[in-house]
């Protein structure tokens, strides 16, 4: 059994191969050679992988004559593993428990200060000690 994981790993990184050439072919046909060394550049360096797979899309379907179901066939496994986890960081950025996640660890007291009526109005999380005797006193002082 361990030799279909192998043979799946060979064969994922030969359609990996081909994607990062025609994806190369696709831009440098469109814009020159610097953009699509550029577009490599932002794969490797950054991971950004983007522009090589619409430059793949546009290789095949250009420069290769493919159709564009195909085309769109060869470039769409990258695109599978690209919109899952960009739609998981939408949804978890939009969320307001990620939101309250974020800020659990924060040791941030917010005070507010209610100018004309000198009286102080703290906000403490459970674990933080509220407002000092100081604190007050000088707020009072400023008034």
């Amino acid at each position: 059994m361990a030799y279909l994981g192998i043979f799946g790993g060979i064969l994922f990184l030969i359609v990996g191969l081909i994607q990062i050439g025609v994806g190369y072919i696709g831009i440098e046909h469109h814009f020159g050679a610097g953009w699509a060394i550029g577009a490599l550049v932002l794969g490797f360096s950054f991971r950004i992988m983007l522009p090589l797979t619409i430059g793949t899309f546009f290789g095949a379907l250009d420069v290769w004559d493919w159709p564009w179901y195909g085309a769109l066939a060869l470039a769409a496994p990258g695109l599978l593993f690209v919109l899952p986890s960009l739609i998981t960081a939408a949804i978890y950025s939009l969320s307001s428990s990620g939101y309250k996640h974020k800020n659990a660890n924060s040791n941030t007291n917010y005070t507010q200060v209610n100018i004309e009526d000198a009286e102080i109005v703290s906000e403490t999380k459970p674990h933080q000690k509220p407002a000092t005797s100081s604190t007050k006193k000088l707020l009072k002082k400023n008034k």
